[in-house]
């Protein structure tokens, strides 16, 4: 687990560059040879940017719980200029990771999203999703997330967990992955 918060409110680009460290540590520590990234919130368009354009040959499954894929117009996230620099709907930085394909490295990189009804932060709620993610799940009903419950929330977990395991079943086991 790493997180930084401080660029995560600051330039997701730079913060996709530290994501590059820590995924090589993880990758010695492990022995492994592919990372599972679970993201939430900024850090999910970091995650995008480490894949698009950094190194996808390192990740085998990307999870944004809650990332702004496409942008939110959500006004307390405006008044940061970082959100408006990195998270607001057709800035440079979106309009460039976004353009293409939004799920780059797929199919070798299994996608997936989830977005929740109670989550005002990420506004309109269908900018969660990606195109040609293999799941972009939606959490309903009066128990589904807030933006700032994701992390601990036990049904965006089974969810997740769900789907890496899924993903991992149908993947052909190779040593070190």
């Amino acid at each position: 687990m790493w997180t930084d918060s401080t660029n995560m409110e600051g330039d997701l680009a730079a913060a996709a560059v530290q994501l590059q460290g820590e995924v090589k540590t993880v990758l010695a520590q492990a022995g492994a040879q592919h990372v599972v990234l679970v993201t939430w919130s900024a850090a999910a368009l970091a995650a995008r940017y480490y894949i698009k354009n950094i190194d996808r040959s390192k990740v085998s499954v990307y999870v944004g719980m809650a990332g702004p894929q496409h942008g939110t117009t959500f006004n307390d996230c405006q008044a940061y200029e970082s959100c408006r620099e990195f998270m607001s709907p057709n800035t440079p930085f979106l309009t460039a990771l976004n353009a293409g394909t939004e799920v780059p490295g797929s199919p070798r990189i299994a996608y997936m999203t989830v977005r929740s009804d109670n989550d005002i932060n990420v506004a309109p709620e269908d900018s969660a999703t990606l195109a040609g993610a293999n799941v972009n799940d939606r959490l309903t009903g009066l128990t589904a997330p807030t933006h700032f419950q994701y992390p601990e929330d036990p049904a965006t977990f089974a969810a997740v967990k769900s789907f890496i395991l899924e993903v991992e079943r149908h993947t052909e086991p190779s040593p070190g992955t």
